[in-house]
């Protein structure tokens, strides 16, 4: 249902309704290498990075997929976000930022990078509201850093800020591949260990923000503040002795 050419013109990408992405030899017309299986429904568009290590593909499973081409294997976790069909997917020039588009109306622009910190690469937003998920919410007089390795786990357009502080917990013995936050059809959020975060309301699923998100269009949606979140054995930090 789509494809590509690489940027060097050695290489085609397609995708197809088979569900499959496939790497085909722009001279010979020859497949390369077996078939990049994951979704579950039609490949609308595919492309290449900019630097042609890369595919990023899109499909009516409303999942976004990256690909390397040099193992043929997914890149982290299909990106989640959108609630229809995925109908057009991009990279930008500098091969950092995906950019998607969908049925269900909105655009997406996403990190290129799974796994890594958004620190430098930050679009902020003071616009749209933010809602801490832990009341009451001290205010701290200075942005603290992540304290677990390098990994942000935010769920607003401001990360630098709005990122949850400690994840030590929530991502012990994890790596980095299983650094991943899912939206279930329950609307339940669940982390790495299969352990549920925060409940996401129907109507405010279609514009909500997820880790790899950086941008949402049309802006307006919800963005959370996790900056003073209590989770996991600290939950009993919510309260206050009076």
């Amino acid at each position: 249902m789509s494809v590509s050419f690489s940027l060097d013109g050695t290489h085609i990408v397609s995708g197809s309704e088979d569900k499959t992405v496939r790497l085909w030899d722009a001279v010979t017309g020859k497949p390369i290498g077996d078939p990049l299986e994951g979704h579950t429904s039609s490949v609308m568009l595919v492309s290449f990075s900019p630097d042609g290590t890369r595919i990023v593909s899109g499909s009516q499973d409303t999942t976004i997929w990256l690909w390397d081409l040099a193992t043929g294997q997914p890149v982290g976790e299909p990106l989640w976000g959108h609630t229809r069909v995925v109908d057009s997917v991009s990279f930008s020039r500098d091969g950092t930022r995906i950019i998607s588009s969908s049925w269900d109306g909105t655009v997406r622009v996403w990190r290129a990078v799974i796994g890594k910190s958004p620190q430098g690469h930050t679009e902020e937003d003071h616009s749209s509201s933010s809602h801490c998920s832990c009341i009451p919410c001290p205010t701290p007089a200075v942005p603290t850093s992540n304290t677990a390795n390098d990994d942000f786990i935010s769920f607003s357009s401001n990360p630098m800020t709005h990122a949850l502080r400690d994840t030590a917990e929530l991502l012990a013995g994890t790596s980095y591949d299983d650094h991943t936050f899912v939206l279930g059809e329950d609307g339940w959020v669940m982390g790495p260990n299969h352990r549920l975060l925060f409940w996401v309301p129907p109507a405010s699923r279609k514009l909500f923000y997820n880790p790899w998100t950086v941008l949402v269009i049309p802006r307006g949606g919800v963005e959370l503040d996790l900056s003073c979140m209590a989770h996991g054995t600290r939950w009993q930090h919510c309260c206050k002795n009076s």
